[in-house]
């Protein structure tokens, strides 16, 4: 019983991370366009309305501070990505 419910989270993790993988490449796109229009890497607003987003989307309300601390994270780390990516891309246009 214990690991047919281990290998279900391994599975369900599987897909976590491929979904990670494609939120990231989404988050350098939207890091081009922020590029391009001279935009800030944060945008604050943006954060708060994906957090009640995503806390409209639980089946389950009692979940609703554990997914504004995940999505609060994702977005921190998705922020760190962009600006990596700005300063790399920055500097690509700087040299050519």
């Amino acid at each position: 019983m214990l690991e047919q419910e281990r290998q279900n989270i391994d599975r369900i993790d599987r897909e976590i991370v491929r979904l990670f993988e494609e939120r990231t490449r989404t988050v350098e796109q939207v890091a081009q366009v922020k590029l391009t229009n001279n935009l800030p890497v944060l945008d604050a607003s943006r954060e708060q309305l994906v957090i009640e987003k995503v806390q409209s989307y639980l089946t389950d309300p009692t979940l609703s501070e554990e997914i504004a601390t995940l999505y609060t994270e994702i977005m921190r780390l998705s922020r760190e990505h962009q600006t990596a990516w700005l300063a790399e891309h920055n500097q690509s246009l700087k040299q050519s």
